[in-house]
């Protein structure tokens, strides 16, 4: 799992917004749950962003979507890439 720690608390709406903004029009970022996101570019492409936050911090926790294969596939082309969006939506992030 590919994580990114921010010293301030960000609200999920933020998240998406910027998220969606990062990874352009190609991906759909929607709120999955009060902590989550879908990031979907297909039905195959997809990843999820889990959003915890505790004092004062953020935390994104990045997981590949599918099963066996399509998870392997998304762990290596999704989860960087939308790790690198948070990233760049956030560079203060670590």
């Amino acid at each position: 799992m590919s994580a990114l720690e921010l010293n301030k608390d960000v609200g999920i709406d933020d998240v998406q917004r910027v998220l969606s903004e990062a990874l352009g029009a190609g991906y759909r970022v929607k709120v999955s749950s009060s902590s989550a996101l879908r990031v979907t570019r297909n039905f195959v492409i997809w990843g999820t962003v889990h959003i915890t936050q505790s004092g004062g911090w953020t935390t994104f926790r990045v997981r590949p979507g599918g099963v066996i294969v399509v998870a392997a596939i998304n762990a290596v082309y999704t989860v960087p890439r939308i790790r690198r969006a948070l990233a760049q939506a956030f560079p203060e992030a670590a």
